[in-house]
């Protein structure tokens, strides 16, 4: 038996990286998903892998509330039920403050916190009349609590989403739905790639990780099984930051990798 056989999840940014991971890992523990992204074609690649009797997809812009709800919606028309939901969507975005524009600005926030918001509200308004519980987890990020050079909207995102994990959790405990976060560090993934591509980038961060290796989708999906198992039945609240011990250091200093002065 799987540890999450007979439950419906939906994870956001499903189609690739961490998200399709986590999808990965919650359909091999018996889990049925529904994969949200604006990836059509991801959606439709994972789902020819996995199956359709598992994977649904959503094709959904998490700004949009409209198909934020649709996307929760779909779990109930097509898997009757809903007990998981990853929240993963998110965007990065790199600039010094003073040259910072509005537009990106808010398309970080909009993508990574706001985002976020609007999947928790419309999977808990769900989750409480069903009325059987459940597990939000919220992805929030190493720069959640360690600040980096360029990433002022990407920071404050992720450090927004793990106080909105914590303030979800003290409402939502009484209809015996956690919230939980992850926050990981460098994970190579297809998001990541530009930045690891830079010549000594991936050696600065793997320097300030006291294990010595960046991390995986893998990593981070076996975190996020345990988070939505009842493994961790009394754990609400809290954001586990999955790093290799790179928030007991520094982040690399961007700006002399990306010639900013």
């Amino acid at each position: 038996m799987g540890k999450l056989d007979g439950k419906v999840a939906i994870v956001t940014g499903g189609a690739s990286g961490i998200g399709k991971g986590t999808v990965e890992a919650f359909v091999a523990e018996g889990a049925r998903v529904i994969v949200g992204d604006v990836d059509s074609d991801g959606i439709g690649a994972l789902m020819a892998k996995l199956g359709h009797n598992q994977v649904d997809g959503s094709e959904v812009d998490v700004r949009d509330e409209a198909a934020v709800q649709r996307m929760v919606d779909q779990a109930f028309r097509r898997f009757g039920r809903l007990d998981i939901a990853f929240n993963n969507a998110g965007v990065g975005g790199f600039s010094p403050i003073q040259a910072y524009s509005l537009e990106d600005w808010d398309r970080v926030l909009g993508i990574s916190l706001t985002g976020t918001f609007l999947c928790i509200k419309h999977q808990a308004a769900r989750l409480i009349a069903q009325g059987q519980g459940g597990s939000i987890i919220n992805v929030a990020s190493l720069n959640a609590i360690q600040p980096t050079e360029g990433f002022a909207a990407y920071c404050s995102a992720k450090a927004g989403v793990a106080m909105l994990t914590k303030v979800a959790a003290l409402e939502l405990g009484r209809h015996k739905i956690r919230v939980n976060g992850i926050g990981p560090g460098l994970v190579h993934t297809p998001a990541t790639a530009g930045m690891t591509a830079l010549p000594g980038l991936e050696d600065a961060f793997i320097h300030e990780a006291p294990l010595g290796r960046a991390g995986e989708p893998e990593d981070v999906a076996k975190l996020a099984v345990y988070l939505a198992s009842e493994d961790s039945s009394l754990m609400t609240g809290q954001t586990l930051y999955i790093d290799g011990g790179a928030s007991l250091k520094k982040y690399p200093e961007l700006f002399g990798f990306f010639g900013v002065s």
